[in-house]
């Protein structure tokens, strides 16, 4: 979203090019701008720092921005020639002027996120929506919550704001020029919570009912408690929905201020969400200071059990500023910024080293990923259907997966898992499908990690 959002900010008379290391790899010898501005969180921030020594030993000004920059400006500002703190929206056009007359300050600060009267569409023709499998959207910003381990402070603030519903609908409607194809892209709410005003939220939903569009999102646990919200939630086209579960232990979730969620309805909440149609999303960490050894084989029996297809599982990861991080940074062995993406232990656990944390993770994302459980999972959820809004797959959407089976011709797995699923009669959702290919295909990559550090 930011680069769309910084398009749309940006005066007529300056043009904007986004690039996008992802996809895109940078010809330093073809960059012809005035200013280069980058945005990173803390896993890309070392990323960031290499490219903008680079661009200002070429002779160009740079701009940082981002969560990272916001949370530690003072790194930042080693690298570039402003730091831009906080939400583009309250400075953008601002900075261009001062860069324009010649006085760009060194520091642009909105951590304290005053009012944006206007929440600003984002400028969609800037970016190359064909190299990407969905379309973003915002229709809020900031979380009221202030859970210990969360940035969210740092990139759109504690204070919650909501674009009007009917300015959601008009970017849709923009959108959809490119949704196109057999199998139509889904909306992703990049929202931090979709369930903070309820009003606001049924507004919203129901105002979504009538574009025919797929879309997921995530937000409060609570949301999935309330059937009212969760009925409108599958009318509306939502497929997919994420809620922050964090953990099976009280003691855990108490540990970092993780209110509101009570294990015991944990279960209730997903099969809200399955009895609607709309496939659930758990957010877990492992690595808190009451975790040990059983942690890993608890939390994969309860994923399990209660046929949460899609377990994002995270380490614990003690990110600068947050309250996780100051209660922390005496048992912080690692601050290469590359090793914060959750995937790798920094600091000295209470009751694991770091070497079982990482060993139990790696563990449990493999054995979550494993197809044949998947399999029954998709099966429980088809078992379910199918909805109005997600009814079983067209003889296109089949067709398609066994396309996609025979294009795969040097893994029998993944092509016998396809030709399985395009031939279930109860089948539905044919991204979350393929999906599961992409997903078993990461957590493989974990297995070996995981027998690497045993090896080690």
């Amino acid at each position: 979203m930011a680069p769309m959002v910084l398009a749309a900010l940006t005066p007529p008379e300056h043009s904007f090019t986004y690039l996008d290391e992802d996809i895109d790899e940078i010809r330093f010898d073809r960059i012809d701008a005035d200013l280069i501005a980058i945005t990173a969180m803390t896993v890309q921030a070392d990323r960031a720092y290499f490219l903008a020594d680079k661009f200002r030993l070429m002779g160009y000004p740079v701009v940082i921005g981002g969560i990272h920059a916001s949370s530690c400006p003072e790194e930042a500002s080693m690298h570039a020639d402003a730091v831009c703190m906080g939400e583009a929206d309250n400075y953008w056009a601002s900075l261009l002027e001062d860069f324009a007359s010649g006085q760009l300050k060194k520091r642009y600060n909105a951590k304290e996120y005053p009012p944006v009267i206007n929440l600003i569409s984002p400028k969609i023709d800037v970016v190359r929506h064909s190299s990407y499998s969905v379309l973003p959207l915002q229709a809020t910003k900031g979380c009221p919550y202030q859970c210990d381990f969360c940035c969210i402070k740092f990139s759109s603030g504690n204070k919650y704001r909501m674009k009007p519903v009917e300015q959601v609908v008009e970017e849709i409607k923009a959108y959809e020029r490119f949704n196109k194809g057999i199998l139509k892209k889904r909306y992703h709410f990049n929202d931090d919570n979709l369930y903070v005003n309820r009003e606001y939220t049924i507004k919203l939903f129901k105002a979504l009912r009538d574009l025919n569009i797929q879309w997921m999102g995530m937000g409060s646990f609570s949301t999935a408690l309330d059937r009212e919200v969760v009925k409108l939630m599958a009318e509306s086209g939502c497929r997919n929905y994420g809620m922050g579960l964090e953990s099976v232990s009280a003691e855990s979730l108490h540990e970092v201020n993780k209110v509101g969620n009570k294990i015991d309805d944990y279960k209730k909440a997903t099969q809200m969400l399955i009895s609607h149609g709309i496939i659930p999303t758990a957010y877990f960490i492992v690595g808190f200071d009451s975790d040990d050894e059983s942690t890993f084989g608890r939390t994969v029996d309860f994923l399990i059990e209660n046929h949460i297809i899609n377990p994002l599982l995270q380490i614990m990861t003690p990110f600068p500023g947050t309250k996780v991080y100051e209660r922390l940074k005496d048992r912080i062995f690692d601050k290469k910024w590359s090793h914060y993406g959750s995937q790798k232990c920094v600091f000295a656990p209470k009751k694991l080293t770091a070497l079982q944390l990482e060993s139990g993770f790696y563990w449990a994302a493999h054995q979550l990923a494993e197809l044949s459980i998947l399999k029954e999972h998709l099966k429980y959820f088809w078992s379910h259907g199918p909805w109005e809004k997600n009814p079983r797959l067209t003889l296109s959407e089949r067709l398609l997966l066994m396309y996609l089976a025979m294009g795969l011709k040097g893994n029998k797995e993944y092509r016998k898992f396809l030709f399985w699923a395009a031939r279930q009669r109860d089948a539905v959702d044919a991204y979350q499908i393929v999906s599961i290919v992409a997903f078993n295909h990461m957590a493989k990559k974990f297995e070996t990690s995981r027998k690497k550090l045993s090896a080690d």
